[in-house]
């Protein structure tokens, strides 16, 4: 663990909002990158960025405080109601996070006559590839750890917070290299001549969103931390069940649609 990437008498510099930051980056790039191959207009994007964000930082804060709300709530005081804003604490959630934008990008989408879908296909590649760089610094940071293995590249981590003394599953890592082979996959597969015959508004955004919650539910087996548990499940491996499930079925609906309607053309 390296939570510390430079201290000092004056500041702290943290490793993981260090690898946020350079995540934040390289999403934009190729976010930015995407939109352009697809003919979508960067100026919605950038008009739209910083609320987007705004709405991205309540749905994952909103999710974080109702996941961890006995270490929020345990009291009614001033300092704890001021505690709720305190987003550098990290208690972020990632599908409040990702529910959070996906509204707020719907909702402009159908205000500024945007399509929706296509932009659904150049977001989900770049958040995913972002997703994995982040891993590496919840790696560091020592946070989503796994539980206890026998495989030779369990890692030990020193620290208080984490509850296994033995070496545990890499989780982190594991998350950077699914998150960033699919994040690969689906940007290049626009390139395929079998994807640009098959493709449709929807197609690559539905399609990650199903691959990576495929990947999150089986990863969630191999999580130790602590988290808030429904019939001794993990709340994540119920919500990447549903949404596996859910976009599968929008996109075969929406393939349905796609197939009868070129038919007909034809």
């Amino acid at each position: 663990m390296y939570p510390i990437l430079l201290q000092t008498s004056y500041f702290t510099i943290n490793t993981f909002w260090v690898i946020f930051v350079i995540a934040v980056i390289i999403s934009t790039i190729v976010l930015i990158k995407t939109a352009v191959h697809h003919g979508l207009k960067i100026q919605f994007l950038s008009d739209n960025l910083g609320i987007l964000i705004l709405w991205t930082f309540i749905g994952a804060r909103l999710f974080g405080l109702i996941e961890n709300y006995d270490s929020y709530f345990y009291q009614i005081t001033k300092e704890t109601f001021l505690s709720i804003f305190y987003i550098w604490d990290k208690g972020l959630n990632l599908w409040g996070a990702l529910l959070g934008f996906a509204l707020c990008l719907y909702f402009l989408c159908k205000k500024q006559d945007q399509d929706f879908w296509k932009w659904l296909d150049v977001f989900v590649p770049a958040i995913t590839l972002g997703i994995g760089i982040g891993s590496l610094g919840a790696f560091f940071e020592g946070i989503n750890y796994g539980n206890e293995t026998s495989l030779p590249w369990g890692v030990n981590f020193e620290s208080p917070a984490i509850k296994y003394t033995v070496p545990i599953h890499p989780t982190q890592i594991y998350a950077f290299i699914y998150c960033t082979a699919l994040a690969l996959g689906l940007i290049f597969s626009t390139n395929l001549k079998r994807i640009k015959e098959l493709y449709f508004p929807g197609m690559i955004g539905l399609g990650g969103i199903a691959l990576y919650n495929f990947l999150r539910f089986f990863e969630e087996f191999f999580r130790g931390d602590d988290t808030f548990m429904i019939m001794d499940i993990r709340i994540s491996q119920i919500f990447a069940f549903i949404l596996t499930i859910s976009a599968g079925i929008i996109l075969i609906i929406r393939y349905n649609k796609h197939a009868k309607k070129h038919s007909k053309n034809n």
